[in-house]
């Protein structure tokens, strides 16, 4: 009975030190101390959704998240995976193609000293778009991940969100990091 016990206690032991000695993901992202509004954002500055093949951009993101294939570029059936919400929706429904990392979020970030063309790429780079709910989307809206995160896949849109921000150079808050970094604390 006693070496049970002492094996039961010391798997406990391992698991605190465990839980407190773990490190959490490091994004290598810039950080700042917050996110400061710029003046002057105009979402026009970011152009509208660009030719991607016969269909605009907006539209080859939800068709590559179809579960079905459509021949033109909107759909008139079949289902969508939502990542946000971890589930499949209706590709009739209100479906929007969010900016993962958003528009005025970036301009606040770095985006404000890019040229036109590269606020263009950025708005239209498959990368940093994802179609949602409109609910999903209405209700991240321009926020960060010390505001909102999604229902599901929070680590893996944690990841994405440093990826874009590493690709553009782009700054996150550091309470957006410490968000981020609590999602994937044990993601392999």
């Amino acid at each position: 009975m006693k070496s049970y016990y002492l094996a039961a206690l010391s798997c406990i032991t391992i698991l605190v030190i465990a839980w407190y000695a773990w490190p959490f993901p490091r994004f290598e992202v810039s950080t700042v101390s917050d996110r400061t509004k710029m003046q002057g954002y105009n979402r026009d500055e970011f152009g509208g959704w660009q030719p991607n093949g016969a269909c605009t951009t907006r539209e080859a993101i939800i068709k590559n998240q179809a579960s079905e294939a459509f021949s033109d570029c909107r759909p008139q059936s079949g289902m969508i995976y939502d990542p946000y919400a971890g589930e499949m929706i209706s590709a009739t429904s209100p479906i929007e193609v969010d900016h993962i990392f958003p528009l005025s979020a970036a301009f606040d970030m770095g985006a404000a000293d890019w040229d036109r063309n590269t606020r263009i790429r950025f708005a239209n780079d498959p990368l940093n778009l994802v179609a949602t709910s409109r609910k999903l989307n209405q209700e991240k809206s321009d926020s960060l991940p010390s505001e909102w995160l999604p229902p599901a896949n929070r680590c893996d849109y944690s990841r994405r969100l440093a990826e874009i921000a590493r690709k553009y150079k782009l700054s996150l808050s550091r309470a957006d990091v410490r968000a981020m970094r609590r999602q994937c604390r044990f993601d392999f």
